[in-house]
């Protein structure tokens, strides 16, 4: 039973994935594609990098409060 419920949702995720790939491309406008690159101080990736620390300095204070300090007896 679990083979097939592996496989149903193999087929899903799939299909998902399928579906969705002419979904994530956008045709950039032509004003932005070519003039203003410099204009732009801030860029994605450091909007990303922005959010990976927030994300794991929220992990490193939750999983030092859960593995705190042990102490031997």
């Amino acid at each position: 039973m679990s083979a097939a419920r592996f496989a149903l949702v193999l087929m899903v995720v799939l299909a998902v994935a399928i579906l969705n790939v002419d979904a994530a491309y956008r045709k950039p406008p032509f004003n932005g594609s070519i003039f203003g690159k410099r204009a732009n101080s801030v860029s994605d990736y450091d909007y990303a990098s922005r959010a990976m620390d927030a994300i794991c300095e929220i992990a490193k204070t939750n999983c030092n409060a859960y593995y705190g300090p042990q102490d031997s007896n």
